[in-house]
């Protein structure tokens, strides 16, 4: 073979192997998924209220298919805040373990805390696919924050049972809603300013109001209880009238101050002896009666009503951010109550009614958040 046509092979045979070689490479792997937040910036310093988190993507497409099978390469977002660790779990939903924690599940670039406390905080983003778990590699990114300025006073509301509601079964279920403050289960750890857990207590006066103690009724054998948790439910109540009562505590049992407590009075329907109520006499007449509380004293030493009168209180609380009620007992100890109102945050205006005694005396009113130092004498002729 002359040296022209062996050089026309060699150049044949290599042009073959580059054609072989093209048809057999394998495509480029796409580069995996990135997040980045680009609102707020790390260790920014923002007002308290709403704290918007924007991000931006990378080789991921944001879609609203949530719930749908996993498409490599599509999915939406998973925002956090104060969550760690953040859930990496390929084989389950990116969810917190903890039930009251912070977040949200959106398709979009995004999202909006609101009502965020003053304090440091931590914001995470997640990428997550259509099932809700997280993408591989584990596609996240995080800021921390400084939150400043003064938080609303922290509150709760009991949603039910309703005042005045009768129930059955020996059982009380309650529940409560809260503003500016964040239940956690921290019991026993350090006191975080807007959080804490919950003290529920049935039939307990006056309520734990001191705040350099653990907020536990004074009586050993009061029914009362300390969970992480919106709701409670007092079992083998016995029949008739009975004060259920929530309150806001610190994660070292502390009382949340400002006092933050609320109050309902239900019957327990049943066979049994109910708390003594007052029954009118026969045509009673309707008496109104103003009472203010200001300053930690109520404005009156004593009040006049005739015996089995309808009562009707005007109540107006002008201490502001402090809780007052009124209550009347058959005598200072305290131990028979005839009527509780619920307690009230200044500064507001409640209406109380209730029947004065039918037997003529003088018998005892106090507030039951401040039992010593407001107290006055209801005079019943």
């Amino acid at each position: 073979m002359t040296g022209l046509k062996l050089l026309m092979v060699l150049l044949a045979m290599a042009g073959a192997c580059a054609l072989l070689a093209g048809c057999t490479s394998q495509p480029a792997v796409p580069a995996a998924p990135t997040v980045s937040i680009t609102s707020p910036a790390n260790g920014a310093s923002l007002p308290a209220g709403n704290v918007t988190v924007t991000i931006q993507v990378q080789n991921f497409n944001v879609v609203d298919k949530q719930g749908q099978t996993s498409v490599p390469g599509e999915g939406h977002v998973h925002y956090y805040m104060d969550v760690s660790p953040i859930p990496s779990d390929p084989a389950k939903p990116a969810i917190p373990s903890d039930a009251s924690a912070v977040w949200a599940h959106v398709a979009a670039t995004s999202y909006t805390f609101t009502n965020v406390a003053p304090g440091t905080h931590t914001f995470s983003v997640q990428l997550a696919n259509n099932d809700h778990t997280p993408v591989i590699p584990l596609a996240t990114a995080s800021v921390t924050v400084t939150v400043t300025g003064t938080p609303g006073a922290p509150s709760v509301t009991i949603t039910s049972p309703t005042a005045g509601s009768t129930v059955t079964g020996g059982t009380i279920a309650v529940s409560i809603a809260t503003k500016n403050f964040k239940i956690v289960d921290k019991q026993g750890q350090a006191s975080v300013p807007g959080e804490g857990h919950v003290h529920y207590y049935l039939d307990v006066s006056p309520i734990p109001s001191d705040p350099a103690k653990p907020a536990i009724p004074a009586d050993a054998n009061a029914v009362w209880a300390h969970i992480s948790a919106p709701s409670y439910t007092f079992t083998n109540v016995s029949p008739g009238m009975h004060t259920v009562t929530v309150q806001l505590a610190n994660n070292d049992h502390t009382p949340a101050i400002p006092l933050a407590t609320d109050s309902v009075m239900v019957t327990v329907a049943g066979q049994g002896t109910a708390t003594p109520t007052p029954t009118a006499t026969s045509g009673g007449q309707t008496v109104a009666v103003a009472l203010t509380a200001q300053n930690i004293a109520f404005d009156k030493s004593t009040i006049t009503v005739p015996a089995g009168s309808n009562v009707v209180m005007t109540f107006n609380n002008q201490d502001t951010g402090v809780p007052h009620n009124f209550a009347l007992y058959t005598d200072s100890t305290a131990k028979t109550r005839i009527f509780a109102g619920g307690f009230v945050t200044g500064p507001a205006t409640v209406t109380y009614t209730f029947t004065a005694p039918a037997q003529p005396g003088t018998y005892f009113f106090r507030c039951d958040v401040h039992p010593t130092v407001m107290t006055g004498s209801f005079v019943v002729t």
